[in-house]
């Protein structure tokens, strides 16, 4: 604008000058120096003219540039919201469908479906574990009768496999396994026997911990709900015997058939 309104002054200024030159000589005629100033005038107001044109453009190039860069803002705003958008957008669909997944994990189908792909895959004793946490967490399904043969078929040979394959690994794989189990509360009768083998009852406490009850004068102390039966996936309680400090029975159930280690 201050560039506009210099090159606007300047025309005016020489205007005047040439009407003031005009005038003083009009009775007289052009004399040769006024004829040179008016020359030099109107060299000096065309170059003018030529800069106010120069100056008109350059602010006009100016405002086209400043115009687009604000549309290049806007859209560039409007590029970002949208994507922020979509963003929010996957989001929700996201939590959705970790909703209907964690939903589907609950229902009985799905449970049965893992245990029995873990059986396909002849992981024989995480099929067993999966088949009686199945049974146990939904005790009315129509899947429980298909649950509990197939816990009586592996329930024969799951300990078989697993106790080869750990022994021939390891020789303390199969005590830690039924350790284990015995913590995460899906341990059978069967699973604890030779962890049990023999151990005097402070052996017995510091494997299992202590013990919910005793029986028969302390001869005899009870886990309770901490086994599970193999062949139901029912909870029971673990009642082990004592004969001189040494581990003799093993029952599930106080009324349990005792199982000698």
């Amino acid at each position: 604008m201050h560039c506009r309104r210099s090159s606007y002054a300047s025309v005016v200024i020489l205007l005047a000058l040439g009407g003031l030159i005009v005038g003083c000589h009009k009775d007289e005629g052009p004399s040769p120096e006024s004829q040179v100033q008016g020359l030099q005038l109107t060299t000096e107001l065309a170059r003018t003219k030529k800069q106010l044109a120069a100056a008109e453009k350059d602010s006009a190039a100016k405002d086209d540039a400043v115009a687009l860069a604000k549309d290049d803002v806007e859209r560039a705003k409007k590029e970002l919201a949208d994507k922020d958008k979509v963003v929010a957008e996957k989001e929700v669909r996201i939590h959705v469908l970790e909703g209907q997944i964690a939903e589907m994990k609950k229902q009985d189908a799905f449970v049965f479906a893992e245990a029995s792909k873990l059986h396909q895959q002849n992981l024989n004793n995480s099929a067993l574990d999966r088949y009686r946490q199945f049974v146990s967490s939904f005790p009315t399904s129509p899947l429980v009768a298909d649950a509990n043969r197939a816990i009586a078929e592996l329930s024969v040979t799951a300990p078989k496999d697993a106790k080869a394959r750990a022994v021939a690994i390891d020789p303390h794989a199969v005590e830690r396994e039924a350790l284990k189990k015995f913590t995460d509360g899906w341990a059978t009768v069967e699973d604890l026997t030779p962890l049990l083998k023999r151990k005097s009852v402070a052996d017995v406490v510091k494997l299992l911990g202590p013990p919910n009850a005793t029986y028969r004068e302390g001869t005899e102390l009870g886990y309770v709900d901490k086994v599970v039966d193999g062949t139901t996936g029912n909870r029971g309680t673990l009642v082990i015997g004592f004969e001189q400090d040494r581990v003799v029975t093993l029952r599930l159930g106080y009324l349990g058939k005792p199982i000698r280690p």
